[in-house]
């Protein structure tokens, strides 16, 4: 492990700076002129730009494929009415059925939150610079990364979290800046927070509870907790399924409500247009995640041509005949003519959507389900990504040691040369010294 030279009488300080100013100053030039770092750096942006990509589209697939659940799971003619503030209604699979339900959110899930303590300001350096490990465990999932010089600062170690998936934040006070961390909702997902490697560091971020050390928990994990129809029910996070057959409930606010289910001629023609608005506005929203990568940029056009073949092979005819058009994998309504349709018979209007698994809506739901799926091409490149990035990060972690042991060496050799030597400071006519020529 890297370690800084002890202070001495005759070398405790150089220009004002003490031994641990100098060794930081050797470790950011050092830094900056190590290409291999540099390098490593260009591709870890690189990767972290795709693993973003990748999960906002699996964001805007599972948005359409919701809509398209929603429509294929109820046959359309199904409609969710709430009363109250507590909770909002969705039906979004099979088996939601013409009913009341009494709804009483006693308390809403939420994530724990831990913050530091304060220091001067976000970029000022914390400890020696000597690496350190940092191992956040979230009920079964634990996270490592690593930090050291120059990334010993606030600001590097919220960089630090953020990149490994830890939500991580900088807030600002009177009295400085502080870290603030928030964990996934549920009472399992509470973190603790182990630090091996540079004291000050360990001071600063370790939450081993029961022990008490400087982190303060600001909000605890816990679950939600609600009543459905008399029975007791929990969640991890505040979306339920299953609580109420075929239906989403999103959890608002504690309180109680009323989730009417119920047959409503009116909202087929909701959820149809609701379906192509979906479907429509895809092409526009895959296009907003182009960003140069070639991988990725195939992916956004794979799944554009997937959805473009589903909705160009549908029955054309069916479709035409209750007012709804395609056109280069888009889709067309005419209101009045699909209003009509409705009024005439409601259920064939349904049937074209969700019937049985082979409706437009049914079968473009599951399409995009494969998309998402384990196994997917999505998922084969997030799975990719990720490996190449953890590799890069080892690798990062056993460069910037040799650039911290570097400095290390060139402090040592300063502190045992004494100040008129070459490693003495440049000044009233002295040699330079290896800090001068790293400046």
């Amino acid at each position: 492990m890297t370690t800084i030279p002890s202070t001495t009488t005759a070398a405790a300080t150089a220009g004002s700076k003490s031994l641990s100013d100098l060794y930081g100053s050797a470790v950011k030039s050092l830094t900056a002129r190590s290409t291999g770092l540099q390098g490593i750096d260009a591709q870890l942006r690189r990767d972290d730009a795709r693993l973003s990509t990748l999960g906002r589209l699996a964001n805007v697939l599972d948005d359409v494929k919701s809509v398209a659940g929603t429509v294929a799971a109820s046959g359309l003619k199904l409609a969710t009415q709430v009363d109250g503030k507590a909770v909002d209604a969705r039906i979004t699979a099979a088996g939601a059925a013409a009913g009341t339900h009494k709804v009483d959110v006693k308390q809403l899930a939420q994530g724990q939150q831990l913050s530091t303590v304060t220091v001067p300001s976000a970029t000022t350096a914390i400890g020696s610079g000597t690496p350190t490990v940092v191992k956040i465990q979230t009920g079964s999932d634990t996270k490592t990364l690593r930090i050291g010089a120059p990334d010993n600062t606030l600001e590097g170690i919220a960089a630090a979290f953020k990149a490994a998936g830890i939500d991580a934040k900088l807030v600002t006070g009177d009295k400085g800046v502080a870290l603030s961390l928030s964990g996934r909702p549920g009472a399992a997902n509470a973190m603790r927070v182990q630090v091996s490697g540079d004291p000050a560091l360990q001071a600063l971020l370790a939450w081993q509870p029961p022990a008490r050390g400087t982190v303060t928990q600001t909000s605890a994990a816990q679950d939600a907790v609600v009543n459905v129809d008399g029975k007791a029910v929990t969640s991890a996070g505040n979306r339920l399924t299953g609580a109420i057959a075929g239906v989403t409930l999103d959890l608002k606010a504690t309180g109680t409500g009323t989730v009417t289910i119920a047959g409503d001629n009116d909202a087929i023609a909701r959820n149809v247009k609701a379906f192509a608005a979906a479907v429509n506005g895809l092409p526009a929203r895959l296009a907003g995640l182009k960003s140069g990568d070639v991988a990725s940029d195939r992916l956004l056009a794979q799944i554009q041509d997937q959805v473009a073949r589903l909705v160009g092979g549908a029955d054309a005819a069916a479709l035409a005949a209750i007012g709804v058009g395609t056109k280069n994998g888009k889709l067309t309504v005419d209101e009045t003519k699909l209003n009509a349709a409705i009024a005439a018979a409601p259920d064939r209007v349904a049937k074209v959507f969700a019937d049985g698994g082979t409706g437009l809506a049914d079968r473009l739901g599951a399409g995009l389900a494969q998309q998402l799926a384990t196994g997917s091409t999505l998922a084969n490149q997030a799975t990719a990504v990720t490996k190449d990035r953890d590799a890069l990060a080892d690798k990062k972690t056993q460069m910037t040691q040799a650039v911290n042991a570097q400095a290390s060496s060139l402090v040592q050799q300063y502190a045992n040369a004494g100040a008129n030597s070459l490693f003495g400071m440049m000044s009233q006519g002295r040699p330079a010294s290896a800090f001068d020529f790293l400046a």
